[in-house]
């Protein structure tokens, strides 16, 4: 059976979006950034619902914003960068589509959140860590998260690009070559 989505992971700051909307152009297809699906699909900011409903709730929105996605098909769908903690949402990326991950070294990752001055206000903090120098936190919250979640992204991707010395509209162009190649994608 072939697969009909395309879903980029990775952490917070590897450019999905930016690179999903490229990638979506190369391919012909739509984009769709599933974190601004959720906002506007609940009228919230995904801060909010972490501050208001906390993150457990949060989870079972996004499965089910993703649910709702993967209905739909030759789309480019940019996740949040947790998505892949839960196995239903790992299960239903698998399935409908082909996974890419956009590994980023951890100094990268840091530094496009500290210089992203509204990553603060609209996206909850990665970790609880508050104390002591804000960049110097981001970077430790940075190394926290994907200390969990590097094996994960690794598991559940079938292509993996390292996002640190090319630019977006390179990686869209090396991803649809690899989407092309494997074979398994309806075009």
């Amino acid at each position: 059976m072939l697969k009909k989505n395309v879903y980029l992971i990775g952490a917070r700051g590897c450019g999905k979006s930016t690179v999903g909307k490229f990638l979506a152009q190369e391919l012909g297809w739509s984009f769709v950034d599933a974190d601004q699906f959720l906002e506007a699909s609940s009228g919230r900011s995904i801060a909010d619902i972490f501050a208001i409903d906390g993150e457990p709730a949060f989870r079972i929105m996004e499965n089910a914003t993703l649910q709702r996605i993967a209905s739909s098909s030759k789309q480019v769908v940019a996740t949040g960068g947790g998505v892949i903690l839960g196995k239903k949402n790992r299960k239903i990326m698998g399935m409908n589509g082909v996974v890419v991950w956009l590994q980023a070294d951890q100094n990268v990752l840091a530094n496009r959140i500290w210089e992203d001055k509204l990553a603060g206000k609209n996206r909850p903090a990665l970790t609880q860590q508050i104390e002591g120098d804000p960049q110097a936190n981001i970077l430790s919250e940075v190394k926290a998260v994907l200390e969990i979640r590097t094996p994960i992204y690794r598991q559940s991707s079938e292509i993996c690009c390292n996002v640190d010395e090319q630019t977006p509209v390179e990686l869209a162009k090396k991803i649809a070559a690899d989407l092309k190649a494997l074979n398994t994608l309806e075009f």
